[in-house]
């Protein structure tokens, strides 16, 4: 017989529903200067969304405090070393595009950010593995934050694909919802037991790359941007492991020396 996780904890006490209105969500001060690495066409939402938050755009990711890697085509799953479900469909120079972009990123100790597939997209660099194809992610719906142990009662979802946890990698699971009832990492298997839950943002300490699968820059989440706001203030602002240097934020050299290398060879052959 197989067995579902245990569902997340219903938003009753001491797990709140968190409902607020727009007028008084607050946007914390980031004060970065923020390259976009993906379809050109987002730039101007993403300006909507991150301006709130006393962020500007830099033309490059050397001139910039973070690169946001957007929405997009899937992943090829070559990267990951999987056959490619009929569903599934990507484009080689978004891929190509975003590795060398990751690649200085990483070079840098740049804090990377991305969204939908551009969460997927730093999963797979930092390891990971995704179901090519999910099910009951295309609509609104709830998310779990476990920092704050709080619902968020509106997320955005347009995707069809989820990252696989990977925390023997070094991922952080940061939000998940109870979403999906079939999930396939192949048109031949799929994950039967669902043991796990959907993640819905993740950060990876060593290589500074946080992610969210919904869309913050999207309008009508107002209480999904701010949170997204404040994790970003978590992980690139508050965070002992970077710095300013040269006006610029990075990770402290120390951490850079220390982690150990998160690019495959495969990867590297991927960028020459």
């Amino acid at each position: 017989m197989s067995q579902k996780t245990t569902p997340i904890p219903e938003p009753s006490k001491p797990h709140k529903l968190l409902v607020v209105r727009d007028t008084l969500l607050e946007f914390p001060e980031l004060w970065m200067e923020v390259y976009i690495e993906g379809d050109k066409r987002e730039e101007s939402a993403f300006a909507e969304f991150l301006v709130r938050s006393r962020c500007k755009k830099a033309l490059t990711p050397e001139d910039a405090d973070m690169v946001v890697f957007t929405g997009g085509a899937d992943v090829d799953p070559l990267l990951y070393g999987q056959i490619p479900h009929n569903k599934t469909n990507s484009s080689p120079a978004r891929d190509k595009a975003d590795l060398e972009t990751y690649k200085r990123c990483y070079d840098q100790g740049i804090p990377m950010f991305g969204v939908c597939r551009g969460m997927q997209f730093l999963h797979v660099m930092n390891g990971g593995a995704l179901y090519q194809d999910v099910d009951n992610h295309y609509g609104d719906h709830r998310m779990y934050d476990h920092k704050n142990k709080q619902y968020l009662a509106k997320v955005s979802s347009v995707h069809h694909q989820a990252v696989i946890n990977n925390t023997a990698k070094g991922m952080v699971s940061v939000a998940e919802c109870s979403t999906s009832n079939n999930r396939w990492y192949n048109n031949n298997k799929r994950d039967a037991m669902l043991t796990t839950r959907d993640i819905e943002a993740l950060w990876y300490p060593e290589t500074g790359c946080f992610g969210v699968q919904g869309h913050p820059e999207y309008r009508g989440y107002e209480q999904f941007a701010a949170w997204t706001c404040d994790r970003l203030m978590d992980f690139f602002v508050l965070n002992p492991d970077f710095e300013l240097i040269g006006n610029k934020r990075r990770m402290k050299k120390e951490v850079v020396d220390r982690r150990k290398n998160k690019i495959s060879a495969r990867l590297l052959k991927e960028l020459t």
